[in-house]
């Protein structure tokens, strides 16, 4: 990448992040860091925030995809954070405040709703490969953040651009993980997120897949998804069975998540009968 594409990343970042175009002052987000931070200061750190945000944060919380079902809801802004991990509120916070300037437009919505999918659908696939959780929530964050430099790129192409800067989609497509790597630094998010994104070929672990290759593995699978079903993720899953009735499936979990972040519109579920289940016989 020469100079000038450089600077020209630069001029994109700085306009994006200015308070009067992100909704805060993105240097609050520092706080989250702190690993020593107190109950009061996170509880502080909401009102910097906004409503709105508080208000994404509290129901992606207190969905059934983060335990809103079995651990109860929180009530405060600190118990949401816990519940989320510092790392994950950040970057929800990031693509949040993206998001609301994402709406005017049907494209750059469209780009974060590919980003929230596949960071549901690379946790899935990372349990379903056997990774632990811990990995499986590293490989969730590094799909979150996949899309952000397209994401920022498209928006300043729509809002911000002058004669001197006009984008092209050929540019986007080049250098939009340049523009990602950025943002990653700029936020201090953990080095293994700029690991899993900047490495562009497929990595295998001795005689296994390894956890990196799971993250451009979901986005592809998400990508296709959206390119050949009208933008949206579509899932099969089996109706959960009468005694199971309280225990949502992992089909009702995402759903919910969805719908949490205002993305339900971006979403089908195909339900299929489950064998044995009452359903079945029902239809016998």
């Amino acid at each position: 990448m020469d100079n000038e594409v450089s600077a020209q990343i630069e001029t994109i970042e700085l306009a994006m992040i200015k308070t009067s175009v992100f909704g805060f002052d993105p240097a609050i987000l520092s706080i989250l860091d702190n690993v020593e931070v107190s109950q009061q200061e996170i509880e502080n750190f909401k009102s910097r925030l906004g409503p709105n945000v508080c208000a994404f944060l509290f129901g992606i919380a207190n969905s059934a995809y983060h335990g809103g079902l079995k651990m109860g809801s929180v009530q405060h802004f600190y118990d949401a954070v816990n519940r989320l991990g510092m790392q994950y509120t950040k970057a929800l916070i990031v693509q949040f405040a993206l998001h609301s300037m994402a709406k005017e437009c049907q494209k750059t919505e469209v780009i974060f709703a590919k980003n929230f999918a596949s960071s549901l659908v690379g946790k899935i696939m990372a349990h379903g490969m056997g990774f632990t959780e811990e990995e499986a929530r590293k490989v969730e964050l590094a799909c979150l953040l996949s899309g952000i430099g397209v994401l920022m790129m498209t928006l300043y192409r729509n809002h911000s651009s002058t004669g001197d800067l006009v984008l092209s989609d050929e540019f986007i497509e080049h250098y939009h993980i340049y523009l990602t790597d950025r943002m990653l630094q700029r936020f201090q998010l953990p080095d293994y997120i700029r690991e899993m994104l900047m490495f562009n070929g497929f990595s295998l672990d001795r005689m296994d897949i390894s956890l990196q290759s799971v993250v451009p593995l979901a986005i592809a699978a998400v990508d296709w998804s959206f390119r050949t079903m009208n933008n949206k993720l579509v899932i099969r899953s089996q109706y959960t069975s009468m005694e199971d009735r309280l225990t949502p499936s992992l089909a009702g979990i995402i759903e919910e998540k969805f719908a949490a972040a205002g993305l339900k519109q971006y979403l089908i579920v195909i339900t299929t009968p489950a064998i044995g289940s009452k359903y079945m016989h029902r239809n016998l």
